[in-house]
């Protein structure tokens, strides 16, 4: 199972990007004669047939609110499930920015702060987030337990104080029971997850350098094995994926700068003993988010070229159009449906109404501008 992080596992590539840079079909259409329009933000899915779109409902107030649709018809009809507490999150400031489902009817939305729904979205409650920390950096929704990285860090404030992080884990269902984790994580880390059935996995890395993963279960640190880029010293870790039993894969990139990175995907299928590297062909774009189609087959989207790279199952040969997205718009929340089909969102709706949900159903050979349907 791919688990989308949230915005601020991408906290590694945006600072990156900053630091280096001194289609067809309808519109979104959920809008009816009563009903006001809805800017999608972070979309999920739990099975093939059952996904969850949050939104900013209204945009263009601060804080932009935010509701909940759900189709389980595999994406034809949505239906406004429910509305959070709390409004969607511009960057430093309080709400909500990321959406993520262990199942049918029990998710989270989260970063900064922290909602539960246990029946699919209709409705939702808001929980501390744990140790009394301020904010929620990422979040894992698992069978294995909810996952989540928290900072004591004000909102608003990043790092401080070089304080390290913290891992916190609540049993599957819940959300209460929140135990920390024997995990370290240094205040200029980032941790990104992955989960299959039971097994958890945590790949934690600096701007630079080697990443350190973790397999958990329950809670409890299996083993740690180091994970190294093709150039170990200089490449960064931007993403983690499974897609099966021991099947892990990594996302790296190296010589970045001026909208241009090498990319390599690293693949293992001993549970990250072991890995392979592929050079992705193509330097433009920095390496962003990856998702893996249980048959295998691997896309990742770039920041700063606003770029889907996809190797379809089988095939040694990628893919990339450069015809259906303007350059440099934000491109976020790529996630598999189906082995064929695959998501994702351009834009964020705290800062326009005018965000837009892009599908592809031809494993990326080409994109399509989404209309979410009322059922």
């Amino acid at each position: 199972m791919r688990l989308h992080a949230g915005r601020s596992a991408m906290a590694l590539a945006g600072a990156v990007a900053t630091a280096v840079l001194v289609g067809s079909g309808a519109g979104v259409a959920t809008a009816q004669p009563n009903e006001p329009a809805f800017a999608p933000q972070s979309i999920v899915w739990p099975t093939q047939n059952d996904g969850y779109l949050l939104g900013g409902v209204q945009c263009g107030t601060a804080p932009c609110p935010a509701a909940v649709k759900a189709t389980h018809d595999g994406g034809r009809t949505w239906t406004t499930a429910g509305r959070t507490h709390n409004g969607l999150a511009m960057s430093g400031e309080p709400g909500l920015t990321s959406l993520q489902f262990a199942d049918q009817k029990f998710g989270w939305a989260y970063d900064p702060f922290l909602e539960v729904t246990r029946d699919g979205g209709k409705t939702w409650t808001q929980v501390p987030v744990p140790g009394g920390d301020a904010k929620v950096l990422n979040l894992l929704a698992s069978s294995d337990g909810t996952y989540v990285v928290t900072s004591g860090c004000a909102i608003g404030t990043g790092i401080c104080d070089d304080r390290p992080l913290k891992v916190w884990r609540a049993p599957a269902g819940k959300s209460t029971g929140w135990k920390q984790l024997d995990l370290a994580v240094g205040a200029y880390d980032h941790v990104t997850w992955a989960a299959e059935g039971s097994t958890v996995y945590a790949l934690t890395a600096g701007f630079n350098g080697p990443g350190r993963l973790s397999t958990l279960r329950n809670g409890t640190v299996r083993s740690t094995s180091t994970v190294s880029c093709a150039d170990p010293d200089d490449a960064a870790i931007t993403d983690l994926a499974t897609n099966g039993p021991n099947r892990l894969f990594v996302l790296c990139m190296a010589n970045y700068g001026r909208g241009h990175s090498d990319k390599t995907l690293l693949v293992s299928g001993d549970g990250g003993k072991t890995f392979r590297y592929d050079a992705i062909p193509g330097g433009l774009g920095l390496a962003g988010q990856l998702a893996v189609a249980p048959d295998g087959a691997v896309m990742l989207s770039t920041l700063t070229a606003s770029l889907v790279y996809n190797r379809p199952a089988l095939s040694k040969a990628w893919r990339v159009d450069q015809t259906w997205l303007e350059n440099s718009e934000h491109i976020h929340d790529l996630v598999f449906q189906s082995g064929t089909t695959a998501w994702l969102v351009e834009r964020d709706a705290a800062y326009t109404p005018d965000t837009k949900l892009w599908v592809t159903r031809d494993a990326g050979q080409s994109w399509q501008q989404a209309t979410v349907v009322p059922a």
